[in-house]
């Protein structure tokens, strides 16, 4: 997955609804470890993407101050 492909709310939307599936209460065990570990990946790509946001906007910040 390139940066450019990257949808932050389409996987927010998908990390809501995998939330939303383990509130539930409905999936068996096998389903909620599953659903488990897809959340994590999703936050671990979103939190990822907000990293490299946050570190690009202070490096344009940076640069400004810097001229």
């Amino acid at each position: 997955m390139t940066k450019k492909n990257f949808n932050f709310q389409k996987k927010q939307q998908q990390l809501e609804k995998i939330l939303q599936e383990l509130q539930d209460g409905s999936l068996s065990i096998d389903e909620n470890i599953k659903k488990y570990h897809q959340a994590n990946k999703l936050i671990d790509e979103l939190e990822n993407y907000l990293t490299t946001s946050k570190n690009k906007i202070t490096k344009v910040i940076d640069d400004r101050a810097k001229n």
